[in-house]
């Protein structure tokens, strides 16, 4: 009988070993399905211009923390700026992970293009729809700094698309602070 209960010991011992042995983060899928190359190019065709940085303060800070609904932990942003045209990759959480997502502004300051490139949450992945993403295409901003449209969510997908809809209300803030 202490021989029979060992062995059970044992392989509850191994199996709580394999369980805690995986990693945290299997639960969460990583879907790439965009390069920062491959959204710039949309953009710019084949003229991309150099990276730039804006810094994160003053009214711009206080106007893009505002669009985006919390603090921003960055003290400055990435962006490319030609003719008027900008383009910004920004990171925002969606439900427990950061979504990654490109946003190209034209010079009447509407969004021209938006990418999903990385998506890393186990549900609402369908923003990245081709279907789904045109209706930001020529959004631009209220003077309230909200989006000019009511977008129409996803099923399963609310806090995907509610992290999608404050993004696109940063980029065309921090489009304006640029471009003045």
């Amino acid at each position: 009988m202490k021989v029979e209960l060992s062995r059970v010991s044992m392989r509850l011992l191994g199996a709580l070993i394999l369980v805690f042995s995986l990693p945290a983060t299997a639960a969460y899928d990583e879907t790439e399905y965009s390069t920062p190359e491959a959204f710039l190019g949309k953009v710019y065709g084949n003229d991309v211009p150099g990276i730039s940085l804006l810094p994160l303060r003053g009214e711009t800070r206080k106007r893009a923390e505002a669009a985006l609904g919390h603090r921003y932990s960055g003290m400055r942003l990435r962006y490319w700026q030609n003719d008027g045209t900008t383009a910004w990759i920004i990171d925002e959480k969606s439900k427990d992970m950061p979504m990654t997502i490109g946003i190209g502004i034209s010079p009447e300051g509407k969004i021209s293009v938006l990418e999903l490139l990385v998506y890393r949450e186990p549900r609402g992945g369908e923003i990245h729809q081709a279907a789904f993403r045109e209706q930001y295409i020529g959004v631009n901003l209220t003077e309230q700094d909200a989006l000019s449209v009511d977008v129409d969510g996803i099923t399963g997908a609310t806090l995907s698309v509610d992290a999608l809809n404050r993004v696109a209300a940063m980029a065309l803030v921090l489009h304006e602070s640029v471009v003045e």
